[in-house]
């Protein structure tokens, strides 16, 4: 799954979450709030898979993650 996708995804599953917890909240609220929690969740997996210059794949998998932030920040 690309950045861009993953990001797509966990907006999208914040906003379903949203919106069926909390029904006919003005919109603006409701579109703000999705991305808010989106990158929420991804500022906490960059601060548990913090960078190890040795290993490729941790390395990738945080490069990954700072791409879906900023995949989500554009949104």
């Amino acid at each position: 799954m690309t950045p861009k996708e993953k990001a797509e995804e966990l907006v999208g599953k914040y906003f379903k979450l949203l919106n069926y917890e909390f029904g006919d909240l003005v919109y603006s609220l409701r579109d703000k709030q999705p991305k808010q929690c989106a990158l929420i969740a991804v500022d906490e997996i960059l601060k548990s898979n913090p960078t190890v210059i040795n290993c490729d794949k941790t390395e990738l998998n945080y490069k990954y993650w700072l791409e879906v932030k900023q995949e989500i920040e554009k949104l």
